[in-house]
């Protein structure tokens, strides 16, 4: 139930960021920075939730997976916080999608290393 939960949130995230961040109002971007927010909030209890049952048997892979996530969320912050400023760049864009693209392979690599399973 964790990993399905951790899973919509994730693409709960991506929506509410795309939608945020291809928006020309400042307004309208700030009301998906609060949805996407909630989103965070999903994210980091599941995601604790699961490392606790996969550090146990994958570690170094779990260790990554959590940098990676937590980083991907710090970057959709710069990229919402640039938006604000009217200074969002074609590269953090392209840092951003890399960062999101890492971390779901590397959760599909975990999931799929300890059970066998892609989902």
């Amino acid at each position: 139930m964790f990993l399905w939960i951790h899973l919509l949130s994730w693409l709960w995230l991506v929506i509410m960021v795309s939608f945020g961040l291809t928006r020309h109002s400042v307004k309208l971007a700030n009301r998906y920075l609060i949805l996407s927010r909630l989103g965070y909030l999903l994210l980091i209890i599941s995601g604790v939730y699961l490392a606790t049952k996969t550090v146990g048997q994958a570690w170094a892979l779990t260790l990554l997976k959590s940098v990676l996530g937590i980083g991907s969320i710090g970057l959709i912050e710069v990229a919402f916080a640039r938006k604000q400023e009217s200074h969002l760049s074609r590269q953090l864009i392209t840092v951003l999608v890399s960062s999101l693209l890492l971390t779901l392979l590397c959760g599909v690599g975990l999931h799929w290393l300890l059970t066998g399973q892609v989902i």
